[in-house]
């Protein structure tokens, strides 16, 4: 057998790349995207990769490359480095929006297809040298007509929770009477009333309300859905992973989160920086310290309603009749 070596100086590139683009989170590891494995030694750590980058590392194997250097690198360099030290790399809930998205597995199954055969198709080397920039071309993959057929079309309760949540959030942030405070507010209120509390989505709400996430100004009905339906998947993705990293203090298993959206960074980051109100850091001193006053007497002697699917089912019939009756 052929041993090859690779420099620690091209390890050493790939390893700063990631970090200087932050790309990997975690609370405790990783909760600026910049992966510190202190006290998570000899742990088996698994990678969530979003549906972003999904599509393109899919969009690669099947081109043999893509037309975006910057994305080749940033493949290339997650691969390599996954496959270095170990990393395993999921992409089970990337697969679960695009079939739902769809109502169908077919496609999803063929990605899924791709993804689990590219492990043995290419080499680390191959992987290192897209990092790197030596190279912008890979070999295209080809599969056989026999494909595996997955499900992957399945409800995400995760999902029809955000979703719930972003056709309320839309209708508030449409409603001209209310100042941005007020709608955070009335927010925290309907979550009381209706949800169980999400810590990214509270930040989110945040963050959109007070203009520290870009405001979308969409008049169409269904673009608002649409962009509705997107911002609830990027919010699963945290929310889900969150039931699995929650207690992984001690666990064998350790789910590190990979994504290049900006405003997905940006809630990760705000919810677990430390010693940090995001009400007083979105809001100011004042009114920060007013919202976060009344969201601890909204939510004092809480008792966290039921979540059953036709409530969810519910919540969303109305959401969406809101805005198209408002609009």
């Amino acid at each position: 057998m052929k041993i090859i070596k690779i420099s620690e100086e091209h390890i050493k590139e790939v390893t700063m790349f990631l970090l200087q683009n932050q790309l990997i989170f975690h609370p405790r590891i990783s909760p600026k995207g910049i992966p510190d494995f202190t006290n998570y030694n000899g742990r088996e750590f698994i990678l969530i990769l979003d549906r972003n980058i999904l599509t393109k590392l899919i969009e690669l194997c099947l081109h043999g490359t893509l037309n975006d250097s910057y994305l080749l690198k940033v493949i290339g360099s997650i691969m390599f480095w996954a496959n270095f030290n170990g990393v395993r790399i999921t992409a089970g809930i990337a697969l679960n929006e695009y079939a739902y998205n769809l109502n169908d597995d077919l496609k999803a199954s063929k990605e899924n297809n791709i993804f689990l055969e590219l492990f043995n198709f290419y080499s680390p080397l191959q992987w290192l040298d897209l990092a790197l920039g030596i190279t912008e071309t890979i070999p295209q993959m080809t599969l056989s007509k026999d494909l595996n057929s997955y499900i992957f079309n399945v409800e995400s309760d995760h999902y029809k929770m955000h979703y719930a949540e972003m056709l309320h959030i839309s209708f508030l942030l449409a409603n001209q009477e209310l100042g941005n405070t007020e709608k955070l507010i009335e927010f925290i209120k309907w979550n009381n009333n209706n949800l169980l509390f999400c810590q990214y989505t509270l930040v989110y709400a945040c963050m959109l309300f007070s203009r520290k996430i870009k405001q979308i100004n969409i008049k169409q009905v269904d673009e608002i859905l649409k962009k509705c339906r997107n911002q609830a998947w990027d919010l699963t993705y945290l929310s889900f992973w969150s039931t699995l990293y929650w207690e992984d203090n001690h666990s064998n298993e350790v789910f590190l989160f990979c994504t290049m959206d900006k405003d997905l960074k940006k809630i990760f980051v705000s919810t677990h920086e430390a010693n940090k109100n995001p009400f007083v850091e979105c809001y100011g001193k004042d009114k920060g310290i007013k919202i976060h006053n009344e969201y601890q007497n909204i939510i004092s002697n809480r008792v966290k309603p039921v979540i059953t699917s036709d409530l969810l089912n519910k919540l969303i019939q109305i959401g969406e009749e809101n805005i198209r009756n408002h609009l």
